[in-house]
């Protein structure tokens, strides 16, 4: 069974993050952790260090 459209949007936006945290160097590529890490965390952090523009 496909995964609903909402699961694909919200895991497309936990990797963005992911990957935006990873770039400015405060999440470690090799931390198992970061796919626990919830959309609300992600994005908190991201707003938190000022990585939006």
């Amino acid at each position: 069974m496909r995964k609903s459209y909402l699961r694909e949007a919200v895991e497309e936006l936990k990797n963005f993050y992911i990957q935006e945290l990873q770039e400015a160097g405060l999440l470690i590529v090799s931390d198992e952790d970061i796919s626990s890490l919830t959309l609300s965390e992600l994005e908190n952090m991201y707003k938190f260090y000022n990585l939006h523009n």
